[in-house]
């Protein structure tokens, strides 16, 4: 008696999931500055969801290697609509939103590690960016290039520690 339901609501998914496609995103930290031009042409001979299989790139591609992989998902986008993902790995809590409008992608990815109970500390972290994601190829959507300094406190001991680095978001969309 469920199975003729069952079939139903397959038959009633099958349409939606057959116009769907594939978003494989990134997210990768370089801790030196990088060329966005570069990148972005090193990106379109290589695959992305290979490159960020690890926690650091890789590839013998020189635009590309010495990152980090700060995250990385697949998901079911269908064009036109807009999408929302959470993952939770151990203590860390990646939250995934965006549209794709023609092959226009915007996304928001929001990262926040450890906890918000009681005195434990938590760290927040927000990417986002917008770009073409046209011809099945891995394109960069975002570039932030960061230089600073920062102080640590180790036993009392204050250093002044410089740092200077580039985030890119790069995506593919495979109809």
């Amino acid at each position: 008696m469920r199975i003729p339901l069952l079939l139903a609501a397959v038959s009633f998914l099958t349409p939606l999931a057959a116009h769907a496609g594939r978003l494989d995103i990134a997210v990768m930290q370089f801790t030196d500055p990088r060329d966005p031009t570069a990148m972005a042409q090193a990106l379109n001979g290589v695959d992305l969801a290979q490159i960020t299989d690890s926690d650091r790139t890789e590839t013998n591609v020189p635009a590309l290697r010495g990152g980090y992989v700060v995250f990385t998902q697949t998901l079911a986008v269908s064009p036109g609509g807009k999408f929302a993902s959470t993952t939770r790995l151990t203590n860390q809590r990646a939250d995934v939103s965006g549209s794709l409008n023609g092959s226009r992608l915007s996304v928001s990815i929001r990262i926040l590690e450890g906890v918000k109970i009681g005195l434990r500390k938590f760290r927040e972290s927000l990417y986002t960016g917008s770009a073409s994601v046209a011809g099945g190829v891995p394109q960069l959507i975002s570039v932030a290039q960061r230089i600073g300094k920062t102080q640590t406190a180790i036993k009392g001991r204050a250093t002044i520690v410089s740092y200077n680095y580039t985030t890119i978001i790069a995506a593919r969309y495979t109809p």
